[in-house]
């Protein structure tokens, strides 16, 4: 099962520009200006970095009434039937990038303001956090006293001594910050953030958002890690920062389908097999939840003599069939395949999968990716010909 949550409010803040703020800036950046290096044709004597600000606001106060309700599993990683959370940012542009780097995140110690501005205002807008202060009136700088505040220092013999202070006030330690690391391939962010949000959910630490930024290592030494441009909210794009909660809506103890009555269907055995949609409309509402029933027959059967239609047996998909939402105009993948909140799912009626269509952007179309793979076969085909309209 999955659930898309969207963020609320997100914002860049720029060690260079310590009291700027561009909490309305389509594009959020982690960068980092190499003492040495060239800004606008200037060689800079100190180095600068960003960090990003995001939160999910209400959306995590849904989040905890769902999981309340049983709607949505207890967030607990030791245990495989759990939800598992995953912070999703793309990346819009990246230039410079180390062949293998490592990206944080932590649960920001601090309340902030989202401001109004943006990185080209000329004059710069400062109604906002900002690498230097956290609120509107910038009255309230970033408390570098706080006992969860991980900042700079400078100190004597210190490679980032003179950084500017500020940059954000976070918690640390085993279950307060996640992580991802890249290696030669896409900068785009899809960090398992489970246990942070479970000491939100479980009211163990106030939500005042993440801060994501590269590593102190990379932070403070004098290499060049490059820069990474990722989609804001206010991008107006798909690629809007969300949180993905994924969870199997399988029976774990025993390991058959929520219901076992679906074993008591025949699995499909025709080397050729088609699926289809029993029940799929061509447009929904966002309000809707819905629940795709996914028939299955082989493409040629055998001609037999019975006096029903062959079309009336049941057949269902093996247990290892999974789906895929793309978005049918760019492709972008919605919800990836995920053995633990993407497997398809079964009952007495047959095969079914379950979506809430809040989770898509409204006035768009897409389309249904299935990926089959047969029992006692390494065979894994794959179908992408289902598509259907979310609207207001």
């Amino acid at each position: 099962m999955y659930r898309i949550f969207y963020a609320e409010r997100d914002t860049t803040l720029y060690e260079k520009y310590p009291s700027q703020n561009t909490g309305i800036d389509q594009i959020l950046e982690l960068t980092k200006i190499a003492s040495g290096s060239k800004l606008n044709g200037i060689v800079q004597t100190n180095q600068y970095n960003s960090r990003i600000l995001i939160d999910f606001g209400s959306q995590l106060t849904t989040l905890q009434t769902e999981i309340a309700a049983g709607r949505i599993p207890e967030i607990d990683p030791t245990h495989e039937d759990s939800s598992s959370i995953y912070l999703n940012i793309r990346a819009a542009d990246a230039s410079d990038l180390l062949h293998s780097y490592e990206l944080k995140a932590y649960p920001v110690s601090e309340s902030w303001a989202n401001g109004n501005g943006n990185y080209s205002d000329v004059p710069i807008t400062k109604n906002g956090a900002s690498w230097k202060y956290r609120t509107q009136d910038q009255e309230n700088a970033w408390d570098s006293s706080n006992a969860f505040t991980n900042l700079h220092q400078s100190q004597a013999g210190d490679e980032y001594a003179g950084a500017e202070p500020g940059g954000g006030t976070w918690i640390t330690g085993s279950t307060y910050e996640a992580s991802q690391s890249f290696e030669n391939e896409t900068p785009d962010i899809r960090m398992d953030v489970s246990d942070i949000i479970k000491n939100w959910t479980d009211a163990t630490l106030t939500n005042n958002g993440f801060i994501v930024k590269h590593t102190e290592a990379n932070e403070r030494n004098n290499e060049i890690v490059g820069s990474i441009k990722f989609f804001g909210r206010e991008s107006h794009t798909i690629f809007t920062p969300r949180l993905e909660v994924a969870w199997k809506g399988v029976n774990k103890d025993t390991g058959l389908y929520a219901d076992a009555r679906y074993l008591t269907l025949n699995e499909i055995g025709s080397d050729a097999y088609v699926p289809y949609f029993k029940n799929i409309k061509s447009e929904y509402r966002t309000s809707e939840i819905t629940k795709f029933r996914v028939g299955v027959r082989p493409e040629f059967p055998t001609k037999t003599y019975q006096t029903s239609s062959f079309y009336l047996a049941g057949h269902r998909l093996p247990t290892s069939s999974y789906y895929s939402i793309k978005d049918s105009v760019t492709n972008e993948t919605i919800i990836p395949y995920d053995t633990k909140g993407t497997q398809i799912d079964g009952d007495v009626n047959g095969s079914f999968i379950k979506l809430r269509m809040d989770s898509f952007m409204p006035e768009r179309y897409y389309r249904i990716c299935l990926k089959i793979e047969r029992s006692g076969s390494t065979e894994i085909q794959t179908f992408d010909d289902f598509y259907f309209k979310v609207k207001n």
